[in-house]
């Protein structure tokens, strides 16, 4: 994904300034590749830092956190990511913190890595953010990206110990979360302290306007493609960041290109897109394509909305999503539900749906997976077959965490509750041959 800012929805960040320099927290929500990661990183810019030293009428400095740099989904993992990247941000720019400071982060840094015991790694964690809060001399707001997984993951206790975080430094802490779902609608979690810091505050992405979409591609370097081209990716994209960035590159690389509407990393987005949904969203979408005049009740119509599918006018978002969702409507229906590997094509379907956007590492996992169907598959047992046996020593958990989370990512409608991919705790993985519903503790994500 490409870094479009700070030009890009400009409306939106100013929003989410306004909330953050009133000492709120602030979560934005929105399928993979609506351009949240952009979006918050835009808001770490000194030009963005600016502006909210203006609305706040004091200084801030905002930390972008990528949770999927942390080593693993555990609340030494996550305290671990978060004070590295407090110590990037404040030793990349010259000034920007005491050395005092510097030095008591590093310091703690260390103790979250040794320590013994997730209390201590905690009481750590609270003494670099307390440090933060009181030597700084700015506001400091923790923009937590890709969070999903982390907070299907952490624990109440970590959640809350954030929670008393924000309450104890009040205006001077406060956090942003960027996740595919709302936080409150999580059906891991459900309702809870930590979400109720954002229930005020809740941003659907959605889809870009029309000038955002024509600074999108331009700043991709689309700027000098023929009108015609520019046209027909703003209608096909139909304000979808994703969708609008990889026919741009498509039509750089081809510029003379006369059917975008063909192209595979397009319909590989739209893939995407369909695969994130829930099944009473995707039912929704068939019933609208198949019968428009009846229309969708309130509850279908706002939820897909929210999610960038409908504009305004109720209409799907694009025409190349449309003939997607048609597709789908003939394709045959299947008899059972589930993951099939059909290893001659080399193709993976989940639910009748084929998955085009695998990469050989991906598939390998599936395979394997696929082989040992209801069946635990050791973490050995991955780096073996998708690895090989000589790099036993040099892949750890963390990666094998990573290539299972893009796998995930890609076959499950909702990934941060899995129905088919299984984590065993301390244990493995499996893949189950019927959809889970309800997972055990030891099933848990």
């Amino acid at each position: 994904m490409l870094n479009l800012y700070p030009s890009i929805r400009q409306a939106q960040i100013e929003n989410i300034l306004r909330i953050l320099a009133q000492g709120e927290c602030c979560a934005v929500y929105g399928l993979s590749n609506t351009g949240k990661s952009p979006l918050l990183r835009s808001l770490s810019t000194p030009e963005q830092e600016a502006r909210y030293g203006q609305l706040a009428g004091r200084p801030g400095r905002l930390i972008y956190i990528d949770c999927n740099r942390g080593v693993e989904l555990t609340a030494p993992g996550f305290y671990e990511i978060v004070v590295r990247s407090l110590l990037e941000a404040l030793e990349a720019e010259a000034g920007a913190a005491p050395a005092a400071l510097l030095n008591d982060l590093r310091e703690q840094h260390n103790r979250i890595t040794s320590a013994p015991s997730v209390f201590q790694a905690s009481l750590a964690f609270n003494n670099a953010i307390s440090e933060c809060c009181a030597q700084l001399g700015r506001d400091l707001a923790l923009l937590f990206d890709e969070f999903d997984e982390v907070y299907a993951a952490l624990e109440d206790r970590t959640l809350l110990n954030l929670r008393a975080l924000k309450d104890k430094f009040q205006a001077r802490l406060a956090y942003l979360t960027a996740t595919v779902r709302p936080l409150g609608e999580s059906r891991t979690r459900g309702d809870n302290e930590f979400a109720e810091l954002f229930a005020a505050q809740v941003i659907p992405l959605g889809l870009l306007e029309a000038a955002d979409a024509q600074r999108a591609v331009e700043t991709q370097g689309g700027g000098r493609l023929p009108a015609e081209m520019l046209r027909a990716i703003m209608q096909l994209s139909g304000g979808h960041f994703g969708l609008l960035t990889a026919l741009t590159q498509t039509a750089l690389r081809h510029p003379q290109a006369a059917n975008l509407a063909g192209d595979p990393n397009a319909r590989a987005e739209c893939l995407k897109i369909w695969n994130q949904l829930r099944p009473e969203e995707q039912a929704a979408l068939k019933a609208l394509v198949t019968d428009a005049q009846e229309g969708l009740n309130p509850h279908d119509r706002e939820r897909l909305q929210a999610l960038g599918l409908l504009t305004a006018e109720e209409q799907i978002f694009s025409e190349l999503f449309i003939a997607f969702v048609r597709r789908q409507c003939a394709a045959p229906a299947q008899e059972t539900t589930g993951v099939v590997v059909d290893e001659d094509a080399g193709e993976v379907w989940v639910d009748g749906i084929k998955v085009t956007v695998l990469t050989d590492l991906e598939y390998r996992l599936m395979r394997l997976l696929y082989q040992r169907q209801d069946r635990l598959t050791t973490k050995d047992m991955i780096v073996e077959a998708v690895w090989g046996g000589q790099y036993f020593d040099k892949v750890d958990d963390a990666r094998i965490e990573k290539l299972v989370s893009r796998l995930r990512a890609k076959v499950e409608p909702d990934p941060a509750r899995p129905r088919y991919l299984l984590t065993q705790r301390g244990r493995g993985y499996k893949l189950t041959s019927r959809p889970v519903d309800v997972r055990s503790e030891d099933e848990a994500a």
